[in-house]
């Protein structure tokens, strides 16, 4: 997509599914593609040596026939904490390999289905919806957040950030001890060396650890020196003959609207001005990329409870709000000011430097870029965000 100054128009260039391009013009440009989307794959010597079949969790093969076969799953986050449980019983073998460990919460109706006496509820009691979704929100969300911040004067700080936080680690490690049992090798490996909420804290109904106490499943964290054509070589040397290698290693979360061309102003493409550090103010527009609207942009994700859905229709209402002030002011262009992004990126960091997910035990995180700084997260109260979102400012933007 390419900004074209004097006409202020975009010029969108698209390939359909039979390799056809199109170029289309347009007054405003939203972008709805999403973040958690384009597969990572870790950088492992001899990775395409394999001779097995491998695949990434978001590109599942369902053709493949995993039952009595010997897989290795890399990586121990949300994909794989899903997907574990899921085969453990139908295969042979199962080794998990383990780079960092995650926090668990205890909840035991993760799998259950919402009876249907709570949908007739929603569907005939009025407000009770809601209700039920100010519930689910307050509690995990806007009330949580402040125990999210770190205290400077906590004296455990290599263990937790506060005393909630502390609270919140002795809560997690018990539900794990309860169901390890007396296995203190398996504890030591699943307990993690960070404090508690610094990154994705996984739902837990007791599947996960359930899955690693099967005789045949073993949870590794010994490191990966290499693959082979044969299978995973450990850092110890000892090697794991596998049929299948799944890789449960995330995605390229902070390549937004990646790989795509996106040109603006003056020919600056956005890959070039974000780098690895891409910054939006409210996560929506962008300087020198004037009528572009982000949904989903850098500093929007949640990661204390909440809806990616609630912000996404707070980013949608912005975006429109924008291009109705265009119509109404007759103008062709907006920009958001450098100023007011800079502003706003000073804020974002400042908060951003307070929380849980900056604390200086996270080694390895998916909210981090290369150099360690926090990009992808929202630190502010999904209430606040709202606010912000109701309209745009007109004095936050230039026009053309």
């Amino acid at each position: 997509a390419a900004y074209d100054e004097a006409n202020s128009q975009w010029q969108v260039t698209c390939r359909d599914a039979d390799g056809q391009k199109q170029t289309h013009t347009s007054n405003a440009l939203i972008s709805a593609v999403g973040q958690l989307n384009r597969p990572k794959l870790p950088d492992i010597e001899g990775r395409d040596r394999f001779k097995g079949i491998a695949m990434h969790s978001a590109q599942w093969r369902s053709d493949v026939d995993y039952a009595g076969k010997r897989v290795a799953v890399i990586g121990t986050g949300a994909s794989a904490f899903q997907l574990v449980p899921a085969i453990a019983d139908k295969v042979a073998e199962l080794k998990v390999y383990q780079r960092s460990a995650p926090w668990m919460f205890p909840n035991v109706d993760y799998h259950r289905k919402v009876e249907s006496g709570a949908q007739w509820c929603m569907k005939k009691l009025p407000f009770y919806s809601r209700w039920y979704r100010f519930l689910l929100f307050w509690p995990a969300c806007d009330g949580l957040l402040p125990s999210l911040k770190i205290d400077p004067d906590w004296p455990h700080q290599e263990r937790s950030i506060n005393e909630m936080n502390e609270m919140v680690r002795e809560v997690f490690t018990d539900w794990m001890k309860q169901q390890v049992g007396d296995d203190e090798a398996l504890l030591d490996k699943v307990i993690p060396d960070y404090v508690p909420l610094a990154k994705r804290t996984l739902q837990d109904n007791g599947s996960w650890l359930t899955a690693l106490t099967k005789p045949h499943v073993e949870l590794r964290t010994e490191g990966i020196r290499e693959i082979t054509e044969a299978g995973i070589v450990d850092a110890h040397g000892e090697l794991f003959e596998a049929d299948i290698i799944v890789y449960a290693t995330g995605f390229h979360a902070n390549r937004f609207l990646w790989p795509m061309e996106i040109v603006g102003r003056g020919g600056m493409t956005l890959r070039e001005q974000w780098g690895d550090e891409p910054e939006a103010y409210l996560g929506i527009t962008v300087p020198n990329f004037p009528n572009l609207f982000c949904l989903y942009g850098p500093g929007t994700n949640l990661a204390f409870g909440g809806s990616l859905i609630f912000n996404s229709e707070c980013e949608v209402r912005y975006a429109l709000s924008g291009i109705k002030t265009l119509l109404q002011e007759g103008a062709k262009a907006l920009e958001v000011k450098h100023t007011v992004h800079r502003d706003y990126q000073l804020k974002l960091q400042n908060e951003l430097s307070n929380m849980v997910w900056s604390h200086p035990t996270v080694k390895h995180s998916w909210y981090q870029n290369e150099a360690g700084k926090v990009t992808v997260l929202s630190p502010w109260r999904l209430r606040d965000f709202w606010e912000w979102t109701k309209a745009i400012n007109p004095d936050d933007y230039a026009f053309t």
